[in-house]
């Protein structure tokens, strides 16, 4: 029987290697989605005072550390966890594009928000889960 240390040092290694590798992946995709950004907003000549660089870095970091914990949570419960988080973050994007086109913030907003939700959620469901797996 493990005392309760025991178990905490069992549960902190998987915590912070499942934060860590979700920050790398945030970062990446924060990069990539602002890049992304800015070559949408200079060709088109659009700028928006709601969707910055600081947003879409938190936005792209912050979902991709969450989606670490919720693959990390599917991997332990399922042999698929693989094609589920696939599923669900193509989902999420769909949802999220459907929302900034329904109730846009800016006008022409969607024009460049949409593209950046793809983006992480492509980044996310290929890079999550070859961290993830990884030793």
């Amino acid at each position: 029987m493990q005392t309760a240390t025991q178990q905490q040092q069992n549960i902190s290694p998987t915590l912070r290697r499942t934060l860590l590798k979700g920050s790398v992946v945030g970062v990446i995709s924060a990069i990539a989605a602002n890049l992304l950004a800015w070559a949408i907003m200079s060709s088109n000549d659009y700028d928006f005072v709601m969707l910055n660089g600081v947003s879409i870095t938190l936005s792209a970091f912050f979902v991709n550390v969450i989606g670490a914990f919720i693959f990390r949570i599917m991997q332990n419960r399922s042999s698929r966890a693989v094609i589920y988080y696939a599923i669900l973050s193509l989902i999420m994007a769909v949802l999220m594009s459907l929302n900034t086109s329904a109730n846009p913030m800016e006008p022409n907003i969607e024009s460049v928000a949409n593209p950046l939700h793809y983006a992480v959620a492509i980044l996310s469901l290929v890079l999550i889960p070859f961290l993830m797996n990884r030793k």
